[in-house]
């Protein structure tokens, strides 16, 4: 399933993740608060199960106007996706010291249900994408 949404979810939406993320099993409700003003695409995902746990999203779209991630079979029933305009995809920002250090996750995107909020981390094994792509000039 191929997806295009360059949205991403109301600020303070609960964020559901059945299965937890990668390398943090346990995590499974978070909730996203923009970062910045009003024009930033940036936004805060912060664990409510973790208090320490948060990630930089971003939709990719944003910096990446050709990004077109094909989300799997599986992850598509899990989250019960019927069309790609039912998904919501951010990327995880790595930040560096300087923005310019910046990177962005484009092999393992967040795919969220606009309708359900339920979420979920997708590998994109045979993408040719890049865990840590250039955020800037990218």
């Amino acid at each position: 399933m191929s997806t295009a949404v360059l949205e991403a979810p109301a600020d303070t939406a609960e964020l559901l993740f059945e299965s937890g993320l990668p390398g943090f099993p346990d995590a499974h409700r978070f909730t996203l608060i923009r970062w910045g003003d009003e024009d930033s695409p940036f936004s805060i995902m912060r664990s409510l199960d973790h208090e320490a746990l948060e990630f930089v999203v971003v939709p990719p779209m944003v910096f990446f106007p050709d990004y077109e991630p094909e989300i799997d079979d599986a992850t598509a029933e899990r989250l019960d996706l019927e069309r790609g305009e039912d998904a919501i995809v951010l990327a995880m920002v790595t930040l560096g010291e300087q923005a310019v250090d910046a990177t962005v996750n484009l092999l393992g995107p967040i795919v969220v249900n606009r309708h359900t909020n339920r979420a979920a981390q997708a590998v994109l094994a045979s993408s040719g994408y890049d865990v840590r792509t250039p955020l800037v000039g990218g």
